[in-house]
C-alpha cells in the first residue's frame, strides 16, 4: 500500500504474523524487510527491528537480489545480540547463492546515531519485545543562522566560523519512527515515539479476547492501551499496523472508530490489507 502522510511517501506492508515491511525513499531506507517485497530493492539500506520470521524472512533474498541487479551492496543495521545469528544465515545461505553475504551488516546498540547523508540520521532505542528488538527513529537536523549574525555577508560568516564561533541554531526534527513489535510501555517511556511527526505503530490486538494484559505479555499493543493514553501522543499522524490476521478489515474498522477517542482518531490512518 502507497501512503503518502505527513510529507512523506511510503511503500507499506504489514499483516501480523505474516509480513512486516516499510520503505521510505525520503530517508533511501527499509524499516524491517518481511518478505522482501519488490519496492525494498530499490532501499540501500535496512534497519531491522528484530529477527522474528514476519520481520527478517527476505533478508539473504534483499541481499542477492540488489546484488543480481548490479545495484550496491546495502547496509544493515539490527540489534548487536542478533548480529552474529543473522550473519551466519547469510553464510550459509552463500553456499548456494553466492550472492548473499555481500552487504554491510551492523549490529547496534539503544542510543546510537547513523548518518544518513546532507541532514538526515536515525537513532535507534530500545523497545520491550519477547526477543531483543530495536526501534528506529528517521530525524532530520534543521540548521537556521542565529539571530545574531542575521545581516553579516558571506565573508564575515566565515570569519566567524574560522574564529570557533558556532553561527547557526540547530534543531532535530523527528520524522519517522517505527518501534516494530512492542508492548505500550514504549509509548509511555520513549519520547520519540510520542513527538515524531509519523508514528508507525503497531495495533495487533482490537477485541475483549485478547484483551490488553494478554496482549502486553505477549510483547504486543492492544487497542485500548492506546485509548486509555491518547493525551499522550503529539504525532501529526499515526498509521497503526501489524493487526491480527483474526479481525477483518470491517472489524478492525468499527472497533478504531468506537474505541479511540475523537482527538486521536482523526490523526489515525489503518494500514489494513484487504482479501482478494
Amino acid at each position: 500500500m502507497r501512503l503518502e502522510i505527513a510529507g512523506h511517501v511510503i511503500e507499506a506492508h504489514s499483516v501480523g504474523g505474516i509480513e512486516t515491511s516499510f520503505q521510505v525513499p525520503s530517508f533511501d531506507c527499509n524499516l524491517d524487510i518481511g518478505r522482501c517485497p519488490p519496492p525494498a530493492l530499490r532501499r540501500s539500506r535496512l534497519f531491522l527491528t528484530h529477527a522474528h520470521m514476519d520481520h527478517a524472512a527476505g533478508l539473504p533474498y534483499y541481499v542477492a537480489m540488489r546484488a543480481m541487479q548490479n545495484l550496491s551492496p546495502p547496509k544493515i543495521f539490527c540489534p548487536a545480540g542478533i548480529r552474529d545469528e543473522l550473519y551466519q544465515i547469510l553464510r550459509l545461505w552463500t553456499q548456494l547463492d553466492s550472492s548473499a553475504d555481500r552487504c554491510e551488516l551492523v549490529g547496534i546498540n539503544p542510543g546510537q546515531r547513523f548518518a544518513l547523508g546532507g541532514d538526515r540520521y536515525v537513532e535507534a532505542f530500545r523497545v520491550p519485545h519477547r526477543v531483543e528488538t530495536l526501534g528506529y527513529c528517521l530525524i532530520r537536523q534543521r540548521r537556521k543562522l542565529h539571530p545574531r549574525y542575521q545581516g553579516l555577508n558571506g565573508r564575515a560568516l566565515v570569519e566567524k566560523t574560522q574564529q570557533g564561533e558556532t553561527i547557526h541554531t540547530v534543531t532535530n526534527i523527528p520524522e519517522i519512527c517505527f518501534p516494530g513489535d512492542t508492548n505500550i510501555t514504549v509509548v509511555e517511556k520513549q519520547p520519540l515515539v510520542r513527538t515524531a511527526r509519523l508514528l508507525l505503530l503497531e495495533c495487533t490486538f482490537i477485541g475483549d479476547r485478547p484483551g490488553p494484559t494478554w496482549a502486553r505479555k505477549g510483547g504486543h499493543i492492544h487497542l485500548d492501551d492506546l485509548a486509555e493514553r491518547a493525551e499522550l501522543f503529539e504525532n501529526e499522524a499515526i498509521v497503526l499496523t501489524h493487526f491480527s490476521r483474526r479481525y477483518t478489515p470491517d472489524v478492525i474498522r468499527k472497533a478504531v472508530r468506537e474505541r479511540l477517542p475523537a482527538k486521536l482518531l482523526e490523526r489515525v490512518q489503518l494500514l489494513i490489507h484487504e482479501p482478494a
